[in-house]
């Protein structure tokens, strides 16, 4: 009987325990980043493989993945909240950890550079619990919501660049705040913090577009042509938080962020070029502005 009782209770402590584990599995959810603009020679070692692939026709990159880029490579890593991350040439990240805590409603994001540059932009503002840390040989740059970038030289310095918001920047015996245009650069366990230099503004207009909003526009295509007198279809996807206006008017943001509009094409616009203004403001006041040339018929 005793024996019978120790295998009962043994079951379900062990029922009990599976059940918490499949639970926790329910509520963390893994977020994905699609691939975007990939150029030059781009490879990924997948969680779990022990080489390198071109990355080809990949769209998703998972957390445990490893992305290298060569002399030419670089592409961009693009989440649904509108982060973006832009990979730089000669660089080789990993995606260490990248999920969201349903039962306390925080994220954890965290990325080790070993060698080489990417640029970040956190649009949202993180919560306190919440966790966004890029780790180097060197130091480790943690944010709450920002853009910045971080380049780790072959010795294993680094340099995190602030264009806004605000980076702790820790390089093993202490933590330091680094504010907008200002630069931190990490070598020996030491941090000096200085401005933007001519270089780096240079280097931050070159990746200017890392900052911009998100706007694809689906419709129309190049070369559309519309008839005078009828309607034409404004259509895209912009990103969470955002406000879309075609021609000033809002536009409203649907499932996966997409948008589409009608526009009427007036009927002394014939034999015309009609220019459609589409324009995206994000949650930090970031705008990107589009202006669509549409041939109109007669």
């Amino acid at each position: 009987m005793r024996k019978a009782a120790v295998l009962i209770i043994l079951s379900f402590i062990v029922l009990v325990f599976v059940g918490a584990v499949t639970l926790q599995s329910l509520l963390i959810l893994q977020r994905v980043a699609a691939v975007r603009d990939v150029e030059g020679q781009v490879a990924v070692k997948a969680r779990g493989q022990d080489s390198f692939e071109p990355i080809a026709d990949r769209s998703r990159i998972y957390a445990g993945d490893t992305v290298r880029t060569s002399g030419d490579g670089r592409l961009t890593l693009e989440w649904l909240d509108g982060t973006r991350l832009a990979v730089g040439p000669n660089t080789l990240l990993r995606v260490l950890k990248c999920q969201i805590n349903k039962a306390n409603d925080t994220e954890t994001s965290v990325f080790k550079l070993d060698t080489g540059s990417i640029w970040i932009r956190i649009i949202k503002v993180l919560s306190q619990k919440a966790k966004f840390e890029v780790a180097t040989p060197t130091a480790t740059a943690g944010v709450r919501g920002t853009i910045f970038a971080v380049h780790v030289a072959a010795d294993g310095a680094t340099k995190v660049s602030v264009l806004e918001g605000q980076v702790a920047v820790t390089d093993g015996q202490q933590s330091q705040q680094v504010n907008p245009k200002t630069v931190a650069t990490v070598s020996d366990r030491t941090t000096a913090i200085h401005d933007f230099d001519e270089q780096e503004k240079r280097t931050w207009l070159e990746h200017q577009n890392v900052a911009e909003p998100i706007l694809r526009l689906e419709a129309p295509a190049d070369g559309y042509q519309a008839k005078a007198g009828e309607t034409v279809t404004i259509a895209g996807q912009s990103e969470k938080g955002a406000k879309v206006t075609v021609d000033g008017k809002p536009v409203e943001l649907k499932l996966k962020q997409r948008f589409s509009t009608e526009i009427a094409v007036p009927k002394e616009m014939a034999g015309q070029k009609m220019t459609v203004k589409v324009e995206v403001t994000d949650a930090r006041g970031h705008k990107l502005t589009r202006q669509l040339k549409i041939e109109v018929a007669e």
